[in-house]
């Protein structure tokens, strides 16, 4: 499942798809009615017993007694009843302790949902953490703040502080990789740190001069009247083109339906048909106009799922790929009935991925850790792509994107360029649900190590084989996609 990518999410919202609401219960969505604190307790019960028992590796980096004490905290806390809100954000901050982007309790608070109904005021600001400096890159038109200016402070606290504030509240496995998820959602997370305000107090550098400004919130209707909203290349959708005479540019989109309806229908079979019937008509298309290289852009891709990627792969692979070297699977009732409950919403067959899980468990026990057998995909064996293929990636290629990314650089069949990743290539994944019983709030949980092509065991980011510079703030021109386009064509 892919990382909720909130460079889409607010782009959506600025567009007026601001439904944006919680994966709970209907009544418990209501935000409405407090939650008894023996129902508290026993989500919490529930939701640190579940990740315990279900995810591939919630003490690996966070110690247990880290998450014992954590708990002990949290439940004494939880002294009254409680509203649907905080209980969601104070279960989320306890999911992040794990430090990994997969370990969260789905969806986004209900305070969001509350407060864009009201038109109630925002953060006004967007920004980047770039070199340890957090800077400016949308800010309304009438403040006393503009894209380049550097934040020094929020509310009278430096950036360490408040930044620390925001990020607790993103599962992530390192600090870049929250702040990239920082990113266009900031009004989001400093709704759910901050409140509701009027006006934000900071501190700011412009042209080596501190300055102390005020900046009024603005509700999330007047946010398309920032100074940067409007111009700057976007990387929604997908996209099949020819850049030049010879080079090809295809941008597959996230790896799953993302125009479905019902999530639970995103990988189904009529879906990932649908997606390669498109891919192969952009192949044919390549092909046909006398390509001999590839542009594959995976920047901004949230990720997805390999029955979506591996088929992008497969037109230009020379020999059997598999996306992983290794997918240990941690056995527990709740992977098993999140498989399940896939199985029955996809009618998936007896090949499917899912159908091939439920195999797999009939024949361990609850708590064994086991290696799913990944089986190889082959390249086509009838028309191909036989140029370069060149790929791009940046921060915000996350999940399966990234793991795409590096299976083409294990195995050689492609060159990556752009920067450093935030998500990582050897990662904890393959997500599955479960439910609390009183607020219905979904918790998130990955339950395999997936491991490499190359075996490399450690978590770490894709390192690019080309790093393309790009300024900080993304303007117009997509400089990185013109920077490889003249490379492929000097080297000719």
């Amino acid at each position: 499942m892919p990382l909720p990518p909130f460079f889409t999410i607010a782009r959506q919202a600025l567009t007026g798809l601001a439904a944006l609401t919680c994966l709970a219960t209907a009544s418990a969505c209501a935000g409405d009615d407090l939650i008894a604190v023996e129902d508290a307790h026993a989500d919490l019960d529930a939701l640190y017993t579940g990740l315990a028992a279900a995810d591939a590796g919630l003490f690996d980096t966070t110690p247990r007694a880290v998450f014992e004490a954590r708990y002990a905290e949290l439940r004494d806390r939880l002294d009254r009843p409680v509203s649907l809100s905080r209980l969601h954000a104070e279960f989320q901050r306890f999911a992040a302790l794990a430090r990994h982007a997969h370990t969260r309790i789905e969806g986004l608070n209900p305070v969001w949902a509350e407060q864009v109904a009201a038109d109630s005021p925002l953060f006004p600001l967007a920004f980047i953490v770039e070199h340890g400096e957090v800077i400016v890159t949308d800010a309304p038109a009438d403040a006393d703040v503009r894209p380049g200016d550097r934040i020094l402070s929020l509310e009278g606290e430096p950036n360490p502080i408040w930044l620390s504030r925001l990020t607790r509240n993103i599962s992530a496995d390192t600090p870049d990789f929250a702040y990239a998820q920082l990113s266009n959602g900031e009004f989001y997370y400093v709704l759910v740190e901050y409140g509701v305000r009027e006006s934000f107090d900071l501190e700011i550098s412009r042209d080596g001069e501190v300055h102390a400004v005020t900046v009024q919130a603005i509700p999330l209707s007047r946010m398309g009247e920032r100074i940067g909203t409007g111009p700057g290349f976007r990387l929604d959708g997908r996209e099949a083109r020819m850049l030049t005479d010879r080079i090809a540019y295809l941008r597959p989109g996230p790896f799953y339906d993302f125009q479905a309806s019902d999530p639970a229908r995103q990988y189904a079979p009529e879906a990932v048909a649908a997606f390669q019937a498109w891919l192969d008509t952009a192949y044919a298309g390549f092909i046909a106009a006398g390509a001999t290289d590839l542009v594959l852009d995976l920047r901004d891709n949230p990720g997805g799922d390999y029955s979506f990627s591996d088929p992008v792969i497969a037109w230009f692979a020379d020999r059997p790929f598999r996306f992983a070297s290794d997918f240990r699977i941690r056995v527990s009732e709740q992977a098993m009935a999140s498989n399940q409950a896939r199985l029955d919403a996809t009618g998936g067959g007896d090949t499917s991925g899912s159908a091939r899980l439920a195999a797999l468990y009939e024949g361990v026990r609850i708590g064994d850790t086991v290696t799913y057998d990944i089986p190889m995909t082959q390249p086509r064996s009838d028309m191909r792509f036989e140029g370069e293929a060149h790929v791009l990636v940046n921060r915000y290629s996350y999940s399966n994107a990234v793991t795409t990314a590096a299976m083409i650089q294990d195995y050689g069949f492609g060159t990556i360029y752009g920067e450093t990743t935030r998500d990582m290539a050897t990662t904890f994944g393959a997500m599955e649900h479960f439910t609390l019983p009183h607020s219905g709030l979904v918790v998130g949980f990955p339950k395999a190590r997936i491991i490499r092509p190359n075996g490399e065991t450690r978590p770490h980011p894709l390192t690019p084989d080309v790093m393309l510079d790009a300024p900080a703030i993304r303007g117009e021109r997509d400089v990185r996609l013109d920077a490889l386009v003249a490379m492929i064509s000097g080297a000719d």
